[in-house]
């Protein structure tokens, strides 16, 4: 994408002789695109997976994943180098990125897969301010267990959701099995993450279908839920689901703006401002890819604050600022 800043530079540096001076200008035009790349409103995203070499490679050892880095979203270095923290932060810098949500993921039963709650309870400490913690949750675990679990990660730590997937053990997300964690929410005022949409990994996608959020919904009204992924391919059953249900909201996370479809941005831009929640699961997007085509949405500054972070906040029971 040829940028403002790229435009401004090719013009100045057709016009200047001296190698150094141009260098100096096309420094300062790299910044120029960064800042242009830059959202104005500092951001809060839903959806983060930390991948420090240690936790890559939990997931490298799994097929499903290792798809899903490899041929979806074409990033093989993530799942077999791993990110560093410290080139995390930098690029969360980058682009105004001022919190992300942060869960453990508990799929020891059906995948071999576990980030430990209390590995989430060490990221808060190595990046303080940084991240909002959420439980991560095995559906298919000993239910006293998990709302024990629950109960101590909120009471202890301080976390404020909990992230569920229901596709690791093949379980609708409606399944009664999953009421008692829905209650224990609802008790602690702890948001739901959900995925929604498709697996990408070779994993069964009929648990993703938002159609499934709605008896959820139906029967926990004080439940806040939040839908990942879009819901792409099923993308206007979970706007209808935000739509018909005040406790449902739709986030964006995997898909990068420039391939949402157009029922979603027309959402985000009329009915949905309050309903839709930013978001990019990165490292599976980066935030360099994320935001090279996000002006293109068009939003206007009400909209991009609600969208970026505002949404987010009122559904963690945050506070948010004048």
């Amino acid at each position: 994408m040829k940028t403002r800043a790229l435009t401004r530079a090719t013009a100045l540096c057709d016009i200047i002789p001296d190698r150094a001076t141009a260098l100096s200008v096309m420094f300062k035009v790299a910044k120029l695109k960064q800042e242009e790349l830059m959202p104005r409103t500092p951001a809060i995203d839903v959806s983060v997976r930390p991948m420090p070499r240690e936790i890559a490679h939990r997931y490298g050892r799994l097929p499903e994943y290792r798809h899903i880095f490899e041929h979806i979203f074409k990033r093989p270095e993530v799942i077999n180098d791993g990110i560093p923290l410290e080139e995390m932060a930098a690029e969360m810098d980058r682009h105004n990125i001022e919190q992300i949500l942060v869960s453990g993921y508990d799929a020891r039963k059906t995948r071999d897969l576990h980030v430990e709650n209390d590995w989430v309870v060490g990221l808060t400490k190595a990046m303080p301010g940084r991240v909002i913690p959420g439980v991560g949750i095995d559906p298919t675990r000993d239910i006293m267990e998990s709302l024990e679990e629950i109960d101590r990660c909120a009471r202890d730590h301080g976390f404020r959701f909990l992230r569920m997937l229901p596709y690791a053990a093949d379980l609708n997300p409606d399944d009664r099995r999953f009421y008692p964690i829905y209650a224990k929410c609802c008790e602690l005022d702890m948001a739901v993450w959900l995925q929604v949409g498709h697996t990408a990994g070779l994993m069964p996608s009929e648990p993703g279908r938002p159609i499934h959020l709605d008896r959820i919904a139906l029967d926990f009204p004080r439940l806040k839920i939040i839908g990942g992924h879009i819901g792409w391919p099923w993308e206007t059953e979970m706007i209808a689901m935000a739509l018909k249900h005040p406790n449902v909201y739709l986030s964006t996370c995997a898909h990068a703006p420039d391939h949402w479809p157009d029922s979603v941005v027309q959402f985000l831009k009329t009915r949905g401002k309050r309903k839709v929640i930013f978001g990019t699961n990165w490292p599976y997007i980066g935030y360099d890819r994320y935001f090279e085509k996000f002006d293109q949405l068009g939003l206007d500054e009400a909209t991009e604050r609600l969208f970026l972070r505002d949404n987010l906040l009122r559904v963690l029971g945050l506070p948010q600022e004048s």
